[in-house]
């Protein structure tokens, strides 16, 4: 019972430093998306992730009063793996509606789920986009979770065992077999267990790689169940145990999407060797004879020594490839998580190595005893999206495209300026009206006094190159529109401004409160004035000026016009506060000036929102990452911001009834 109680508590200690964390598909956009307003009611919803997917149970599309309006089963685009499309009832009416989505990652098989509002015609007030959309999920149901756990349990027990058996103790022990017999069935277990209890799994990478993970397994353990009458067998059955060892990897965040691969799985498969050489050789002196322990226990010290440091190396890897900034392992989940992992793996060093000095066995049953402990890390680990995934922008833009943008009357015009070797550039326009692209419109560029007529690139695309080596400044004019007038960056080709945009969205989303003064138009002789108050975690007002307000909390609302009454509605989903108005990825980010806004420098950085499409020029503090002003041009709105207060004494609270 004791030898059993020890296999147990190992069992449940092998995630320690070994479980990859795992991937997390994240919605990139949606058409129509999160708080869009469309005049034409949409035949389809185009979701857009960051990694191929598929649909998973729990895609809904209710209009007011929750009458669904979706015409069939949501699929994936046959020319792009990472988009899936909601087919809608044709002829939708004015109406807010509530999109939820759910998919489950092709590579990893976890269920992302979310929820956002769109309006066809008129409807909502205007809401910033963050407040009116959601993101939940990323791991597996507590089933999943202990199937994986035990799939990768059994197969750090069964390939360390059997390799503590080969290098350490030289020769096999009659109980050995049974270990590794044991070892191999509860893999086997745990990968069943994924596949039953994740069904949404089976046809994904991920669901395909388990399969395949769970009949190697069973071979394996029928195998090692055959060595305990013929011993031949035992070498075969614990080289297929070593072979498993790439299952947690090919299942998890290292061969995902947007890794980089040829550190992630090398990393990643002798992390999780290591590691479980150390496990199966502390399991195994803790179910050697006393007479034979000091002896195992000498020639298991420097192969110790060595998986640690190698745990400790390719841990640090990982991190690396996980996290985006130093700053995530305190501002973030993933990174504190990180962070306590550390911690208790040096406490667990610290324990080992006063134990290797005088070896005793109550204190091999702490050392596997506070393993235990450091799973519940590993489990927030698992779940909690990686660092990289939380930024705006993964890494600095490969693109030396700088975009402008500019209203003329209702026309949003888009610029992009792009250097062609040392003496040309390229000036390419977009041009959206109300209703989208606008072609055969005469447009002209000009670049420091050379002017050049624009061709069409396609709708609403307008391109033309000019001969000049290190332009000060653009001009573009339509015919009987307007003329545009931009600046050229001070330094040419633009300096990149990923990072400034990354810090500046976790400044905003750090803030206690923050108070924002919106002006939106539509056109020249149409415009709002918005006063925005967010305070964290989940409160949020806006009143527009002359017109309607509206109070939201958590996962209620109260909204009223003119001289009626409150009026109150849940929220769907919940809000999470202060927020930013750009979305969760841009591209073309990059440094055009730098100016002052109330006596305070100010990086200008302006970027591009490639879904919506919307263009961003933002002003954006020196010396604490504030975002002061923000403006932003897509079609048929055009916002100038001014934030601030920042972390004002402010309040939002309920309507009085």
């Amino acid at each position: 019972m004791r030898r059993l109680l020890v296999v147990l508590t190992a069992l449940a200690a092998l995630l320690v430093p070994a479980a990859p964390a795992s991937a997390h598909a994240f919605l990139l956009r949606a058409d129509p998306g999160p708080g869009d307003t469309v005049r034409t009611a949409p035949t389809a919803i185009h979701l857009y992730f960051s990694e191929p997917v598929q649909p998973a149970a729990g895609i809904h599309v209710t209009r007011a009063g929750g009458v669904p309006v979706m015409a069939g089963k949501p699929y994936v685009s046959k020319t792009n793996p990472r988009e899936i499309v909601v087919p809608l009832q044709s002829g939708l009416g004015d109406s807010p509606y509530a999109v939820q989505w759910s998919e489950v990652d092709q590579e990893d098989g976890h269920v992302v789920a979310g929820a956002y509002v769109f309006t066809v015609g008129g409807g909502l007030p205007p809401i910033r986009t963050a407040a009116a959309s959601s993101q939940t999920g990323g791991g597996p149901s507590a089933s999943g979770l202990i199937g994986r756990w035990l799939l990768i349990a059994g197969v750090l027990v069964a390939s360390g065992t059997f390799a503590f058996a080969l290098l350490v103790a030289r020769r096999r022990r009659s109980d050995d077999a049974l270990v590794l017999t044991g070892a191999l069935a509860v893999a086997t277990l745990g990968a069943v267990l994924g596949l039953l209890f994740d069904p949404q799994a089976s046809g994904t990478s991920y669901g395909h790689r388990l399969l395949a993970g769970a009949c190697v397994a069973a071979v394996a353990t029928a195998l090692a169940a055959a060595s305990l009458r013929r011993p031949v067998l035992y070498v075969p059955a614990g080289v297929v145990a070593v072979v498993l060892l790439a299952l947690p990897t090919s299942t998890g965040h290292a061969t995902a999407s947007g890794a980089s691969h040829a550190l992630s799985i090398p990393a990643d498969i002798v992390h999780l060797a290591a590691a479980a050489f150390w496990i199966g050789g502390v399991l195994a002196l803790a179910l050697a004879p006393s007479e034979q322990r000091g002896a195992l226990a000498r020639r298991f010290g420097p192969f110790a020594i060595g998986a640690v440091a190698l745990i400790a190396v390719t841990g640090i890897l990982r991190a690396y490839d996980e996290l985006a900034a130093v700053s995530q392992l305190w501002s973030t989940s993933y990174g504190r998580a990180l962070l306590v992992k550390t911690g208790l793996f040096a406490v667990l060093l610290a324990l080992a190595a006063l134990n290797r000095r005088r070896l005793r066995t109550d204190r091999l049953g702490v050392e596997l005893v506070l393993m235990t402990v450091v799973v519940g890390a590993v489990a927030v680990l698992v779940n909690v999206r990686p660092g990289v995934a939380r930024a705006v922008v993964a890494a600095p833009s490969e693109s030396q495209t700088v975009v402008y943008a500019g209203q003329s009357n209702e026309l949003a015009v888009g610029l992009a300026a792009t250097p062609q070797g040392k003496a040309a550039v390229e000036l390419k326009a977009t041009v959206l009206g109300r209703s989208g692209p606008r072609s055969g419109l005469g447009m002209h560029f000009s670049v420091d006094g050379r002017t050049a007529d624009a061709e069409s690139c396609g709708a609403g695309c307008y391109r033309a190159t000019l001969p000049v080596a290190r332009p000060h400044g653009f001009i573009v004019s339509i015919d009987g529109g307007a003329v545009m007038g931009f600046e050229a960056p001070a330094q040419w080709p633009a300096a990149d401004g990923t990072e400034i945009v990354r810090k500046a969205t976790e400044t905003i989303t750090s803030l206690r409160s923050l108070v924002v003064h919106s002006d939106l138009a539509s056109d020249d002789t149409h415009s709002v004035t918005t006063i925005y108050k967010m305070v964290a975690p989940n409160r949020l007002s806006y009143h527009n000026v002359g017109g309607a307000e509206a109070v939201l909390i958590g996962n209620k609302r109260w909204d009223r016009n003119p001289g009626e009454k409150w009026v109150t509605s849940p929220q769907f989903p919940p809000i999470r506060q202060p927020s930013p108005f750009w979305p969760t990825s841009v591209t073309d980010a990059h440094i055009v000036r730098t100016a002052e806004v109330d006596g305070r420098p100010v990086w200008v950085v302006s970027f591009l929102d490639p879904g919506t499409p919307a263009w961003f020029t933002a002003w954006i503090d020196r010396s604490n990452y504030r975002t002061l002003k923000l403006d932003m041009v897509a079609a048929a709105h055009f916002m100038h911001d001014r934030d601030g207060p920042f972390n004002a004494p402010i309040t939002v609270d309920a309507p009085a009834s």
